[in-house]
């Protein structure tokens, strides 16, 4: 009865969520998929990891909403989460979850929260990062629009640092990690977010507006089509997102099982 309970409070999550205009419909579909399977691995700890980190980073996304219109303007997509995105940072945890399901190794659970921790790191930098007074700078040393794939600053790189070891303990708190764990999954969490802002300034797409000629990740901006101008054509920021934190999260398991 406990699976059953747990599946509907995921249930009432998305439907608050979408309410909220947190999530789109497909968005608050897939967090019941992704909590459901979760729960079913990781039991009600892993449930509140993950409300821990869709909670804190829809919050934060409220956070200097008018200082960050500019940002808007640049970023693939801005508003509600949607199904992508969700599976984004969520995927690779509910298949971790799966994975200790079937054999109750502690490596998954390492995999399952250096996800969570380098999404989260990621998402934090992305939100606070933007409030900085100072324009963020490429790994060049050129400033650049806050918003910016790539671009880092000092109040970024901070909430980095400080989402990464708010999983990290709050993982600590709900599994009893060992402090070897503990400091894998930080570390692991701060990595995931650099292989963000690598992968975002060097191979994710950029488009180029037809009308105001600034550089952004929009395939559509002041109505529209942009020009496509460089990176990979096929990765948008939803895909460095997984590439990133499933990149960093398989070090971790790697780690873990080799230790």
């Amino acid at each position: 009865m406990s699976v059953i309970y747990g599946v509907v409070f995921c249930f009432f999550l998305g439907y608050i969520g979408y309410r909220l205009r947190l999530l789109t419909i497909s968005g608050s579909i897939w967090t019941l998929v992704v909590g459901a399977l979760v729960l079913s691995g990781f039991g009600y700890p892993g449930l509140l990891m993950l409300l821990l980190f869709f909670g804190s980073s829809s919050l934060l996304s409220k956070l200097g909403k008018r200082r960050k219109q500019s940002v808007n303007q640049i970023v693939e997509k801005d508003g509600p989460r949607d199904g992508w995105q969700v599976l984004a940072n969520g995927g690779i945890a509910a298949l971790a979850s799966i994975g200790f399901l079937w054999t109750e190794h502690t490596s998954f659970l390492v995999l399952f929260l250096i996800v969570l921790a380098a999404s989260n790191a990621d998402t934090w930098a992305s939100e606070i990062g933007p409030l900085s007074k100072k324009d963020p700078f490429l790994l060049t040393g050129r400033r650049v629009p806050a918003g910016t794939s790539g671009a880092i600053s000092i109040l970024g790189t901070t909430a980095t640092i400080v989402g990464a070891l708010f999983i990290a303990t709050a993982g600590d708190l709900l599994f009893d990690l060992s402090t070897d764990i503990w400091l894998l999954v930080t570390l692991g969490g701060i990595m995931g977010s650099l292989f963000d802002t690598l992968f975002g300034g060097t191979v994710q797409r950029k488009f180029r507006c037809v009308v105001c000629l600034k550089e952004t990740e929009k395939r559509l901006h002041h109505n529209q089509p942009t020009l496509y101008i460089k990176g990979w054509k096929w990765l948008g920021n939803d895909g460095v997102n997984f590439l990133s934190s499933t990149s960093a999260g398989m070090i971790g398991f790697i780690v873990d099982r080799m230790w």
